[in-house]
């Protein structure tokens, strides 16, 4: 992109290209204002969905205004070249520094996820996801300041997706499950790619690595990442749980915003960095927050102020001459009137001490004092000030009271108001409002408010919603409670039932064989449903309240689990038919490569039968299609 000029702005050189367009530095020639110039070239407006993408970039930069993401200054269109300028952040991004080999220690690492939350936080309040956190899009300047880019594909809340339905947009190495699965992003997003750019600082290399798109986005659904300390032994312990969290597989298992995370973060720098208790018994030691060089022009203030002083206690003020004499003091009457009307400089005095009185030279008696002005004030006018100065009291007091009073009834009605139970159609509307997708950590946010719906008010047509809510969430806990429990001494539990273990047991197999997953998960429906049926044995019915207590415990944690595995089992036996159907459309592309061969070059086409066959002869969802390739290798074995 040949550009000299856009709007007011002289372009100086390119900065950078990306896939929504070039970066320029850029001069304004009525300011001289250095800047930043994104430019979208007219072949890329014109293509779908990179204008409106481009536009919403701007839309997004508009309301935010943080130190820690970079500014918007003006945005136009010229010459059909859509533009905008920004702040020129003097700086180089973590991507570049990753790739020349540096590695951040945890200090470091820290500073900047504080950094980045905060930032994060401003644009999530403004209703903004950023979508695409990663390295290269963090710039770090000042040695240890980062300034957040490229909100390119980022999402108001509300607002139209601009994907295509099944599509993702984003960096597969730093993508949220949730963005890899095609469901709806919310601001936990940004948290898991924010845990996966951390990893990456301490470690050299992001969470995951696979060979292609598909592979990735499989292990970003389903795998957990390896310990930061496997290739960052210096990493403190507190900070791994915090980046393990920020990488957790459940939105709702990650921070409730970004700054809950930066609050901790600090929290865990301010704990990792509290000196020893024998630190503190050193003399040169200084606030962590005063720089070194203010304390040590204090201190050589403090050695000069006390070796200029004058022999009998008294102190010279800080805007004296360092060589000068002390200035003959004002002439005074008796000792006590000497002590009212010296003027007292306390320098480095110990604290809880009470300052000793400058004694004045004795030539000092010899001088006089300067007069004041003259003035006279009777008694009466002292009442009458003393009159007027009450009752401006008490009618501030009075005001205060009347204020006090109207907000106090105002509080009154507002507690009045809030405190009456909320009606059928109020509880709706705050749980449909928030529910904007069905989605798990949505639903769990208002958990309570569904609990309180289904106990006001039963019979209301639209409590078998909200039962099938209430249902999922209960699904949900059991889920986290089942995960905590198994990961005891030895990866498991005595208090778990062996269903309860085998169930955990099929959901760990679906990060090596969906398949086989699949397979265990309807074995234990099949092996425990007949336990939820609820059939009882009557020639137990002389066993003791406890036995009894003991199997109905059972049986409902049986028939929880089995409801957890024929949810799971429905997931994944979509997600497999998905694979599958990719699978079968990229088969059948190579089929017909192969056939189209057979004519020009029927080796080739032979190799490219047998190895459809090696591959997928296993498979029982390819068998039309490896019968069809026996075939036809078949076919050209016999041709001459």
């Amino acid at each position: 992109m040949q550009l000299k000029r856009l709007g007011p702005y002289e372009i100086d050189r390119p900065l950078g290209k990306g896939g929504m367009g070039s970066v320029f530095a850029a001069t304004d020639t009525t300011t001289g204002q250095r800047v930043a110039i994104k430019a979208l070239t007219p072949h890329l407006a014109m293509a779908e969905g990179f204008r409106e993408r481009f536009e919403a970039e701007i839309e997004s930069l508009k309301i935010l205004r943080h130190e820690g993401i970079v500014r918007l200054f003006g945005y136009g269109e010229q010459d059909s070249v859509l533009f905008y300028s920004m702040e020129l952040v003097d700086g180089i991004s973590l991507e570049d520094e990753l790739k020349a080999g540096r590695r951040f220690n945890w200090r470091e690492v820290s500073s900047i996820a504080i950094q980045l939350s905060l930032a994060l936080k401003h644009a999530h309040d403004h209703g903004i996801v950023h979508r695409d956190i990663k390295p290269a899009n963090i710039l770090l300047y000042n040695e240890d300041r980062v300034k957040l880019a490229d909100f390119g594909i980022a999402r108001l809340f509300g607002a139209t997706q601009l994907t295509t339905a099944g599509g993702v947009l984003g960096t597969a190495d730093y993508m949220s499950p949730e963005q890899a699965d095609g469901r709806p992003v919310t601001a936990r997003c940004d948290q898991y790619s924010l845990g996966g750019v951390l990893y990456a600082l301490l470690t050299g290399r992001p969470p995951f690595r696979a060979r292609n798109l598909p592979q990735m986005l499989q292990l970003q659904r389903f795998a957990s990442p390896e310990p930061v300390r496997r290739y960052a032994p210096d990493t403190p312990e507190q900070l791994e749980r915090v980046i393990m969290q920020l990488l957790a597989k459940n939105p709702a298992d990650r921070f409730p915003n970004t700054q809950v995370l930066a609050r901790h973060m600090q929290a865990m720098v301010m704990a990792l960095s509290r000196p020893a208790p024998d630190d503190f018994a050193l003399a040169d030691e200084h606030p962590p927050d005063i720089p070194r060089d203010v304390v040590d022009q204090h201190l050589l203030a403090t050695e000069a102020t006390q070796s200029e002083s004058p022999a009998h206690g008294a102190e010279v003020s800080p805007s004296s001459d360092a060589g000068a004499k002390p200035a003959p003091a004002p002439a005074v009457a008796s000792h006590d009137a000497a002590t009212l009307a010296a003027d007292v400089v306390v320098t480095n005095r110990p604290f809880g001490t009470t300052p000793a009185p400058r004694v004045l030279p004795e030539e000092a008696t010899q001088t006089r004092a300067p007069e004041r002005p003259a003035h006279f004030t009777t008694i009466a006018e002292e009442e009458a000030r003393q009159r007027l100065e009450q009752q401006r009291s008490w009618i501030t007091i009075a005001a205060q009271l009347v204020l006090l009073v109207a907000v106090l009834a105002g509080m009154g009605a507002l507690a009045l108001y809030f405190s009456r139970p909320p009606t059928a159609d109020e509880l709706y509307q705050t749980i449909t409002s928030q529910v904007e997708s069905e989605d798990d950590a949505s639903l769990a946010e208002v958990s309570r408010e569904i609990e309180e719906f289904l106990r006001r008010y039963p019979q209301d047509p639209r409590a078998a919603e909200f039962e099938r809510y209430n249902e999922r969430i209960a699904l949900d806990r059991l889920e986290r409670r089942l995960q905590r429990e198994a990961r005891g001494v030895g990866g498991a539990n005595a208090s778990l039932l062996p269903m309860e273990l085998r169930y955990l047991h099929s959901k760990k197999m679906i990060e090596i064989s969906p398949e086989r997953a699949a397979s265990m998960l309807q074995s234990l429906i099949d092996l425990y449903e007949p336990d939820v049926s609820g059939n009882n044995d009557p020639d137990n019915a002389s066993e003791s309240t406890t036995a009894v207590d003991q199997d109905h415990q059972r049986a409902t944690r049986t028939a929880a689990v089995v409801q957890l595995a024929r949810r799971q089992l429905v997931q994944l036996r979509s997600e497999l038919a998905k694979q599958r159907a990719a699978q079968l459309d990229e088969l059948r592309d190579r089929m017909d490569v192969a056939k189209r061969l057979v004519a020009s070059d029927a080796q080739r086409a032979a190799a490219m039968y047998r190895a459809i066959v090696d591959l997928y002869q296993d498979e029982a969802w390819a068998r039309d299609i490896v019968t069809d390739a026996r075939r036809r290798l078949a076919k050209i074995a016999q041709d001459p």
